[in-house]
């Protein structure tokens, strides 16, 4: 089950193909960093696998359209395809540590309230930076690496998911 954590062979960012598809293509890249032990999946298939957990009423006249929740996302990460394990944090805290600890077992998806996409949001870990409260993550909104503050995850509740 164990990850390659050598940034050199890390897959290709991911960029998501509409607004509300972060979700989706951090998971194929969080599958693509897994291959060893997942079938890798694109976010196109991801979004049509799981259907019944994202808004897909009506694209023309509801604003939440391909939207997930909190609790969506927590049934596509149970599910057999996926196999993660995750934890709600609470607003406000932040734990380097634990987060270095799950780094040993997988990349970590992180959903979180991001004030720049106006909403829910998802990166992925791969790495912390240094002994810094910053986290090196793959950001699908632009499909990029970079380096984020702690503080941009934890304004509100957000959930931290890594392999089982």
């Amino acid at each position: 089950m164990a990850w390659d954590r050598n940034a050199a062979h890390y897959p290709h960012a991911v960029a998501q193909f509409d607004a509300t598809a972060c979700w989706a293509a951090g998971l194929e890249w969080w599958l693509r960093c897994m291959s060893a032990s997942r079938s890798v999946r694109n976010q196109l298939d991801l979004v049509n696998i799981f259907v019944q957990y994202w808004d897909s009423t009506n694209p023309d006249t509801n604003p939440q359209y391909g939207t997930i929740t909190g609790e969506g996302l927590g049934h596509v990460m149970d599910d057999s395809r996926i196999r993660m394990d995750y934890v709600v944090r609470a607003n406000g805290t932040w734990d380097g540590a634990f987060i270095e600890t799950k780094l040993a077992i997988s990349p970590v998806l992180i959903g979180y309230n991001e004030v720049a996409v106006g909403g829910f949001h998802v990166n992925i870990i791969h790495s912390l930076n240094g002994a810094a409260p910053d986290v090196n993550v793959m950001d699908p909104n632009g499909g990029r690496y970079r380096t984020r503050s702690h503080s941009n995850f934890t304004g509100s509740n957000y959930v931290l998911g890594w392999a089982k």
